[in-house]
């Protein structure tokens, strides 16, 4: 699906009524994730639908957002990222036992269970004929515990103390599950608190792989090397296999590297000049950089310029 069609879905569900919600609860317990549905009285049900409906509706009223594929995935702040990398974080897995086994999932017990457990939680929205399911990452800040005073408004001037725990919904979203794919709303979340560290490290090996078939480095160990740098890496995932510098022979990037104006000076070249040297960080920043056809130019100001942003013309 494009960008239309998504918001063109999201409005649907907006505008339907006799839709239900339901909560599923992630568990952390002992170092597994679990689901739980939330028992959760009908009449809140009803404001927390119409809440996540004014969340989806802000989503479809945005001009400015992009959707992009996490793989290729640029600075921009204000977009979606469709998830295609090959390997998920393992809650992904959790969107099709909701999808398909829903039925099966035990009901939070504040008996057995225990929301200082609670992960994230999923909101499923839909009819027979129309799934959607959200997720959010559970913030701490979200939990107001047991053993902490909170005041609340009492008689006139007095306050009075909450002697339960309660948990905040925010609605805002992370992910989103639309047609059994996902798409991030929120990639500092999926970073931060997800084994996704991993499966970049992972992709960024792969990109390393993809680049040794070009044979235009003296030096690609100096990436490898640098893969366990979290942040170096995740700068190497992003180098998309499917970007068009790799369709391109080896003699060709060579001559338009060597005659740029500034990638010309930033590398240093092999003896015989028919390789790149990566010799400081900068100049491996500036290899990321080519290898996603960052650096362009303008036909109408003969300008050249370096963006990461490339949506193409129909």
């Amino acid at each position: 699906m494009n960008l239309e069609q998504i918001k063109e879905k999201l409005d649907e569900i907006c505008q339907m009524d006799g839709i239900g919600i339901n909560i599923y609860f992630l568990l952390s317990i002992n170092g597994q994730q679990e689901l739980r549905r939330a028992d959760i009285i009908e009449d809140v049900k009803t404001d927390l639908l119409n809440s996540y409906k004014n969340t989806l509706r802000g989503i479809v009223a945005n001009e400015e957002l992009g959707l992009l594929n996490l793989s290729a995935a640029d600075d921009r702040i204000n977009a979606f990222y469709k998830y295609d990398l090959d390997e998920k974080p393992a809650f992904f897995g959790f969107f099709d036992t909701i999808y398909n086994n829903s039925q099966n999932v035990q009901t939070f017990s504040f008996t057995n269970d225990s929301l200082n457990t609670l992960e994230g939680y999923f909101i499923h929205i839909g009819d027979h004929g129309t799934n959607l399911i959200l997720y959010r990452k559970q913030m701490s800040v979200n939990l107001f515990k047991q053993g902490k005073i909170y005041l609340v408004k009492g008689h006139e001037t007095q306050f009075e103390k909450i002697n339960q725990e309660f948990l905040r919904i925010d609605t805002k979203v992370d992910v989103i599950n639309l047609d059994n794919i996902n798409y991030i709303n929120n990639i500092s979340i999926l970073e931060r608190h997800y084994e996704f560290n991993t499966i970049i490290i992972n992709e960024a090996t792969q990109s390393i792989t993809s680049i040794s078939t070009l044979d235009i480095l003296e030096n690609i160990d100096i990436l490898s090397s640098r893969v366990s740098d979290v942040r170096f890496a995740r700068k190497l995932s992003k180098i998309s296999t499917i970007s068009p510098v790799f369709q391109l022979p080896k003699e060709q990037i060579m001559s338009f590297v060597k005659g740029h104006l500034t990638l010309g000076v930033q590398f240093r070249f092999s003896t015989d000049g028919s390789k790149i040297l990566l010799d400081t960080k900068k100049s491996q920043d500036f290899f990321i950089r080519l290898m996603n056809d960052d650096f362009l130019h303008s036909e109408l100001t003969n300008f050249d310029y370096v963006t990461p942003a490339k949506d193409k013309l129909d």
